[in-house]
C-alpha cells in the first residue's frame, strides 16, 4: 500500500473518498456524473474541508523523499475534480485551490518549473504539479506565463534567425533581425500601429522591438512600455469613442455607438495580449465581467453589482417587492432606454417588448434578459473582435485554469505599492550603499509621500505605478550614484528600473529636486532623454558583456 492509499484509508474513510477514488479510473462520462454530484450534495463548509484535507495530505507527499510520484498523480486528479465542481457551483474562493507548499518552497518550485519547461520543449509528458494552474498562486501562473514567452521567443528568435540568415546569405540580402521591429508615429499612433502590425511576415512570438518614426532610439525595453501606455492613454480616452467611462466604478465599458471599425476593437484586443506576452503591465480599468468573458465563465448578479451598482440596485428592487401592484407601481416594459449622442431611444429586450409589462410573474426573466443585453447583446460583436485580437498569441490554454481576478492581476498588475518591500531589495551602484546619507534621505522621503506621488515615482522610475505580480519585491530595482550636482534633477532608466540619484547636501533639496522631476515624467519624453536613454542602454550592455 502506498502513502496515498495508507493516508485515504487513515483518515478519509467514507463515501465521498471512494467514489473519488474509483473515478480516477472511470471514463469521462463517469467524471463528469462525479463532477455533477459533488456539485449538487456537498455544502460550503464540508467541501472546504474536503479540499483542505487534500492539501494537508499533498504537502505530506511532497515532503516524503523518494515519494511515489503515480501518488501525487492520483492526489492531483482527485483535486482536478474538486476544482472542476467548484467551477459551476462556487464555494470556497478560488485562492482556497493554492497549495502554500507548491508556491512557497522554492526548491520544490524550481525543480517541478524545470520539468514543466522541458515537458513544453520535448513534448514529453512527465508529471508536474505545474500541470495543474489552478493550486498555483498569481506569482507562480505569471512565471509560468513569463517562461511560455520566452521560450516560444527563443524558438522564434533561432529557427527564423537561422532560417533567415541561410535564405539571405544564398540570395545575398540583407540580414533579418531576430526580433520583431514595427515603427509607428506618435501623431498618428492608432493607425500607424494597425497598419504595422498588419504588414506580412512579422513574427511577434519575437521579443517586440518598437521604434518612433524620426526619433532615434534603441529599444531595450523602455521605449516599448512607453509604445503600449500611449496607445492604452489615447483608445481609453473617452474622445475616441470607443470605450465609455463609468464614473460611478471608474471602469471602462465598450460603446455600443461607436462609429469605429471593429478592427480597431481587435487592435486593442491584440495590444492588450501583446503586452501581457512581453511581460509589461498596462493601465487598463474594466470591469470584472470583462475578464469573465475573455475566459468563457458564465456573469452573475454580482458582476452587474461590481459594473453599476446603481442599476443594480433598481433591478435588486424589482427582484425584492412582493406587492401585487408591481406592474402599476412600476409601469416599466421589457425595454432599455439608452441614450445615444444625446438622444434616447428604447430597446426592446424581447420581440414586442415595449408592450409587456413586468409583473411579478416575469420579473425573474425581465432581470434576465436586462443582463443579457447589458452584457452580451448590446457588445457581442465588439466584444468577439476584441477577444479575436487578444488571443492571437495565445492558444488559450495559460487560461484555462485561470480566475479573473487572476488574468485581471497578469494584465494590470497590482494596486497594492508596498515600498517598504521594494527597499528590501533595492542594489546600489556607483559609490552608494543603503548606509549613504542620500540614500537614507531618499527613502524617508519616499515613504512620506501620499500615494498619488508614489504612484507618479513609481511610473517615473519604471514606466508604470503598478506592481508586478508579487508585489514591488519581487522585481529589480537599482539606485545609482550620479555626481554631486545640486542642481541637476534625478533620472531614471524605465527599460532597466535604475534610478540615477545625484548626492545632494540635503534632505530637502533631495525632496524639491525628486518632486520635480517625478512630476516632469509625465510630460512627453524629449529627444535629449531618448538619447540619454540610448547612451545608457549601451553602457549597461557592455557592463554586462564584461560580466560574462
Amino acid at each position: 500500500m502506498d502513502i496515498f492509499e495508507s493516508c485515504n484509508t487513515v483518515k478519509f474513510n467514507d463515501t465521498f473518498h471512494r467514489f473519488l477514488y474509483k473515478a480516477l479510473n472511470a471514463d469521462r462520462d463517469a467524471r463528469e456524473m462525479m463532477v455533477t454530484w459533488l456539485t449538487n450534495e456537498y455544502s460550503k463548509e464540508r467541501f472546504a474541508k474536503f479540499v483542505a484535507s487534500y492539501h494537508d495530505m499533498l504537502a505530506t507527499l511532497i515532503s516524503v523523499p523518494n515519494r511515489n510520484e503515480s501518488s501525487m498523480l492520483r492526489l492531483c486528479n482527485i483535486m482536478d475534480i474538486l476544482y472542476a465542481s467548484n467551477r459551476r457551483k462556487i464555494r470556497v474562493k478560488y485562492t482556497a485551490f493554492y497549495n502554500d507548499t507548491v508556491n512557497n518552497d522554492r526548491a520544490y518550485k524550481k525543480r517541478e518549473i524545470r520539468k514543466w519547461y522541458t515537458n513544453r520543449i520535448q513534448e514529453s509528458k512527465v508529471f508536474t504539479v505545474y500541470d495543474y494552474a489552478w493550486m498555483l498562486n498569481p506569482e507562480s501562473k505569471y512565471l509560468m506565463l513569463s517562461i511560455e514567452s520566452d521560450l516560444q521567443q527563443e524558438d522564434a528568435r533561432s529557427f527564423h534567425g537561422v532560417e533567415d540568415f541561410l535564405s539571405n546569405l544564398v540570395r545575398g540580402r540583407e540580414f533579418i533581425s531576430p526580433y520583431c521591429s514595427i515603427e509607428v508615429r506618435r501623431d498618428n499612433l492608432i493607425e500607424t500601429t494597425l497598419n504595422a502590425i498588419s504588414k506580412p511576415n512579422l513574427n511577434f512570438k519575437k521579443r517586440l522591438k518598437v521604434s518612433f518614426l524620426g526619433e532615434q532610439g534603441v529599444d531595450a525595453g523602455g521605449v516599448a512600455k512607453e509604445f503600449f501606455q500611449l496607445i492604452i492613454k489615447q483608445v481609453f480616452d473617452p474622445a475616441y469613442s470607443m470605450f465609455n467611462y463609468n464614473e460611478e466604478t471608474r471602469t471602462f465599458w465598450f460603446n455600443q455607438d461607436t462609429f469605429e471599425p471593429r478592427i480597431k476593437f481587435e487592435l486593442i484586443g491584440f495590444i492588450i495580449g501583446l503586452a501581457l506576452y512581453n511581460t509589461i503591465i498596462l493601465d487598463i480599468h474594466f470591469p470584472r465581467v470583462i475578464y469573465k468573458k475573455l475566459l468563457g465563465m458564465d456573469w452573475t448578479f454580482d458582476d452587474l453589482t461590481d459594473y453599476s451598482p446603481a442599476i443594480a440596485k433598481s433591478l435588486e428592487f424589482i427582484l425584492n417587492y412582493e406587492g401585487d401592484d408591481l406592474q402599476d407601481t412600476l409601469e416599466c416594459t421589457f425595454v432599455v432606454d439608452v441614450e445615444s449622442y444625446g438622444n434616447q431611444k428604447l430597446v426592446e429586450l424581447v420581440p414586442g417588448g415595449a408592450s409587456i409589462y413586468v409583473t411579478q410573474a416575469n420579473k425573474h426573466e425581465y432581470v434576465k434578459k436586462y443582463m443579457e443585453w447589458m452584457f452580451d447583446k448590446s457588445i457581442e460583436s465588439l466584444f468577439e473582435a476584441f477577444k479575436k485580437g487578444f488571443y492571437k498569441l495565445y492558444s488559450g490554454e495559460f487560461t484555462t485554469n485561470c480566475d479573473p481576478e487572476e488574468l485581471q492581476l497578469m494584465i494590470c498588475g497590482s494596486p497594492v505599492l508596498d515600498f517598504h518591500e521594494l527597499q528590501k531589495i533595492t542594489q546600489y551602484e556607483g559609490g552608494y550603499d543603503e548606509n549613504s546619507p542620500s540614500v537614507k534621505n531618499f527613502w524617508e522621503v519616499l515613504h512620506e509621500l501620499d500615494l498619488e506621488h508614489k504612484k507618479k515615482f513609481l511610473f517615473f522610475a519604471t514606466g508604470s505605478d503598478r506592481a508586478p505580480v508579487g508585489g514591488l519585491g519581487t522585481m529589480v530595482f537599482v539606485v545609482m550614484r550620479q555626481g554631486g550636482d545640486k542642481e541637476q534633477l534625478p533620472t531614471a532608466h524605465t527599460c532597466f528600473n535604475h534610478l540615477l540619484l545625484p548626492d545632494y547636501p540635503t534632505k530637502e533639496k533631495l525632496r524639491e529636486k525628486l518632486l520635480i522631476a517625478i512630476n516632469l515624467s509625465l510630460i512627453h519624453i524629449s529627444e535629449p532623454t531618448r538619447q540619454a536613454e540610448i547612451s545608457y542602454a549601451v553602457f549597461c550592455l557592455k557592463k554586462k558583456k564584461k560580466k560574462k
